[in-house]
């Protein structure tokens, strides 16, 4: 009889099999040798055999349908098949005789055995890779609940095996907290962010340029602000955060197609981010003889607003006067500071009260919960919404638990500076935006203002984007113990915490 010795093994990773292919066949040859048998082909497949579809294996059952060869050598019966569509192949062609024999180093089948002996061989098979593949996926899911990563780490961080831990890649680090800036600001494309990281050095751990694909699976990778997705379910990990989440949602902004930027010969600041109050279309932007004119895109057919060319310089001067009702003294600024200081050293620190209010909203998350699984059964919420509510409130209860976990554990992650920052950049918002390149223009209006409508050439409607909302609404001319008063009268309570853990 010819036989065809036979060798597989799972992976491509040689420290991942026991029986590597070559040891696999320098068994096989020895035993063919004792044996006096004849060896009409070697094949070598680096295959999983949990599901069917392997090309050597159906080489293999060709050659021996079309008469090149009688029988198998292989290490294992394991090694022909762990699923039952090609173990019922293997077993059907056994007993019609097409295959004379399968020899293994613990035994040899023929035509004439016991097909149920057969059969319990690549059922165990089966088992074992089920059962494998439970274990796994088990000690996959205690390794996520317990804020440990089980696969490999993504571009940006590295596997430290000796801890075994997820630790920051400080050189790539910087250059994807790099690609989420850019993004952020929706003036750039995935492939242009692509091109100027390249230039700035960032490549794969092979050396090579970090493609557009993989550069929109950074962009919506939640691992970046230390919380894990797994199988749709969010986990919130022990690693490093490279962002923060407030840079994360600003991006699933942009990536969500409501800010989505598309390539351009001209950077246009503010195309893409006014809309008409008329119709309710974007306003575009178009470079004629060397100035930039926006105007609505009339989307609709029915407006006639875009018949109003806005020159930038105009627009700029509507746009800044926004940034008017944000302007406090910088001197009123650092008084409200020392006073809010002096105050929370009389009252033993704001940290408690943080802790308290942080429990409270966390305390509410389950009923907030529950109405939305109601309104969900009741067919009130479609699918779609319940699912996108639901996972907002995953993010809220792992953002509070981290919050409260920083505060328990004493490190102060609410102080006054923060507040201080957003009260200064406030008021130099409109110097800074009439001063500022177009890049920075749209920076400064993406941070500060959003609902932004035009109608006969003036600003309808602006809303401004947490916490300088409530600046605005704030009294710019009242003294300091009102605007304390303002404070405390407040609903907005957060807003005296850092705009980044709203």
């Amino acid at each position: 009889m010819r036989y065809i010795l036979y060798c597989r093994k799972s992976t491509d990773t040689e420290d991942k099999q026991v029986q590597s292919l070559d040891s696999q066949e320098s068994e096989l040859v020895k035993l063919a040798a004792s044996c006096n048998l004849e060896i009409a082909f070697i094949l070598k497949e680096k295959m999983s055999a949990k599901s069917e579809g392997r090309p050597v294996f159906n080489d293999m059952l060709k050659l021996i349908r079309a008469g090149k060869a009688d029988a198998i050598l292989c290490w294992k019966m394991d090694r022909l098949a762990r699923n039952f569509i090609d173990g019922g192949r293997v077993i059907d062609l056994l007993q019609r005789g097409t295959i004379k024999e399968i020899r293994t180093f613990e035994a040899t089948h023929s035509p004439a055995d016991n097909v149920l002996m057969l059969a319990m061989h690549f059922g165990m098979a089966n088992q074992y890779i089920r059962d494998l593949s439970t274990n796994v996926k088990r000690g996959n899911r205690t390794k996520l609940e317990s804020g440990q990563w089980p696969n490999h780490a993504p571009i940006g961080y590295s596997n430290d095996r000796v801890a075994k831990t997820i630790i920051v890649d400080s050189e790539r680090a910087r250059h994807v907290r790099r690609a989420f800036e850019l993004y952020s600001t929706a003036g750039h494309s995935i492939l242009d962010i692509s091109n100027i990281l390249f230039k700035e050095g960032f490549r794969t751990p092979n050396g090579r340029k970090v493609y557009r694909g993989m550069i929109y699976r950074i962009l919506g990778n939640p691992f970046y602000t230390g919380v894990m997705r797994q199988q749709g379910k969010l986990y919130q990990g022990k690693h490093q955060a490279i962002i923060s989440k407030a840079l994360f949602d600003d991006v699933q902004y942009v990536l969500s197609g409501r800010a989505r930027p598309s390539p351009q010969k001209h950077f246009f600041s503010l195309r893409g981010f006014l809309t008409c109050e008329v119709c309710g279309c974007m306003l575009t932007a178009t470079l004629k003889k060397g100035h930039q004119y926006y105007y609505c895109t009339n989307g609709r057919g029915k407006c006639a607003e875009h018949k109003h060319y806005l020159r930038e310089n105009y627009l700029y001067d509507k746009v800044a006067t926004l940034f008017e009702d944000l302007s406090f003294s910088e001197r009123k600024i650092e008084m409200m500071y020392e006073a809010e200081k002096e105050d929370l050293a009389r009252n033993g620190g704001e940290s408690e009260q943080a802790l308290q209010s942080l429990r409270i909203r966390l305390q509410s998350l389950p009923a907030r919960e529950s109405r939305l699984l109601d309104t969900f059964i009741a067919e009130q919420t479609s699918k779609a919404l319940y699912d996108e509510k639901a996972a907002a409130l995953k993010h809220e209860r792992l953002d509070t638990e981290k919050q409260i976990a920083d505060l328990e554990a004493g490190q102060p992650v609410f102080t006054l500076e923060p507040v201080k920052k957003v009260f200064l950049e406030a008021s130099r918002a409109k110097a800074e935006f009439l001063a500022a390149s177009e890049a920075k223009k749209r920076a400064i209006a993406e941070r500060l203002l959003w609902n932004l409508s035009f109608k006969d050439k003036n600003i309808v409607q602006v809303q401004y984007k947490k916490p300088y909302h409530v600046i605005a609404k704030a009294d710019k001319n009242a003294s300091i113990s009102e605007l304390r008063a303002h404070k405390d009268s407040n609903l907005d309570q957060r807003f005296w915490r850092p705009p980044f853990y709203h």
